[in-house]
């Protein structure tokens, strides 16, 4: 009998814990952007936008792959960011794999945005032979 006591008034006081404790806040919601590919000129780009936040930095992954041709191109000098107004920024970083080779992968970063526009395409020229590569995201 004193075990069954001793065993409810535990359960109890574990209930009553339970009711009094701190909610956990929920993280915030970070937007999610789907990778985009675009396959030409026997070179397949992938790239993704990590994340958008006004006066934080624009980066995207890129990774390019072939079977046929050197990856020598300098993407600080051939990509551009696009807004929704259609005025253009340029790079102002490659972190990544260094020219040369079939595989190369990287991080390309834009300066911050001071306004959130509607949507934001980055072009990457002349890449394999190909004149435009687009890739668009709609900015929520």
């Amino acid at each position: 009998m004193v075990l069954k006591i001793s065993a409810l008034a535990l359960a109890l006081l574990i209930l009553v814990a339970c009711a009094n404790a701190t909610p956990t806040a929920p993280a915030p919601s970070v937007a999610r952007f789907d990778p985009v590919s675009n396959s030409g000129g026997s070179v397949t780009v992938d790239v993704q936008l990590l994340d958008f936040q006004i006066n934080q930095p624009l980066v995207f992954t890129v990774a390019m792959n072939t079977h046929s041709v050197d990856l020598v191109d300098d993407l600080t000098q051939t990509a551009i960011l696009r807004d929704d107004a259609g005025k253009e920024y340029a790079p102002i970083a490659w972190e990544g794999a260094g020219p040369g080779g079939h595989h190369r992968e990287g991080k390309l970063k834009f300066a911050a945005f001071k306004t959130k526009p509607k949507s934001v395409e980055l072009v990457i020229k002349n890449l394999a032979q190909v004149s435009a590569r687009t890739f668009r995201w709609e900015i929520n």
